[in-house]
């Protein structure tokens, strides 16, 4: 369900919870880093009873951006966080069954090289995109410490590489994506080139 907000729609998933339990309101405060603007929820969110941390609880916010939809995935971690929606968002077309995609970087699309930050000043994103699709991206822990980055062939959705970094920044794994005819397989390797896993991927 899209609730109306302030031109931000809202929906939220939980990823784990128990069907019986009791549901509680949250109080979330909504912050738009384009803005730096407050936007107050009008209307009530609700969340089951859990604890007084969220481990793994997730909200996907989405903003509409003249003919886009945007959207922004985070971590919950109190009944009442603060949610920054980021200036770098990737978004879609607002018809039905688009098959546009793109970044934005607030109101435009993302071109060349695009950095975006944390509300603590650290870097959050940064990446190469030629007319809103990514060539090269960087995603930052809120330490500032990279945590992933991506390798895309040009106008592709996935990447054709990954490269996953431990809390250090040291490389921990990569992934590599091929694409054949009718199969994509994924193969996942450590830092010293050993195979970790194969997946197959049908389509």
């Amino acid at each position: 369900m899209k609730t109306v907000l302030k031109s931000i729609f809202l929906i939220i998933s939980f990823s784990c919870f128990s069907q019986n339990s009791e549901k509680k309101k949250l109080n979330l405060t909504f912050i738009n880093q384009c803005t730096d603007e407050k936007i107050n929820p009008e209307f009530d969110t609700l969340l089951p009873e859990l604890s007084t941390k969220l481990n793994y609880e997730y909200i996907t916010v989405y903003r509409k951006i003249d003919d886009w939809i945007a959207q922004h995935t985070t971590v919950v971690k109190t009944k009442i966080d603060t949610i920054y929606i980021p200036k770098i968002l990737f978004a879609g077309g607002n018809e039905l069954h688009s098959q546009r995609w793109a970044y934005l970087n607030c109101k435009k699309v993302c071109n060349g090289i695009e950095t975006d930050f944390y509300s603590n000043g650290n870097k959050r994103l940064e990446g190469k995109f030629a007319h809103g699709k990514p060539t090269y991206m960087q995603h930052f822990r809120k330490n500032g410490i990279l945590e992933r980055e991506e390798f895309y062939k040009t106008g592709e959705f996935k990447p054709y590489r990954e490269n996953d970094f431990d809390e250090n920044g040291d490389l921990l794994e990569y992934r590599i994506r091929e694409k054949f005819r009718k199969k994509i397989v994924i193969k996942t390797f450590d830092k010293e080139d050993n195979l970790l896993n194969t997946e197959t991927q049908k389509f």
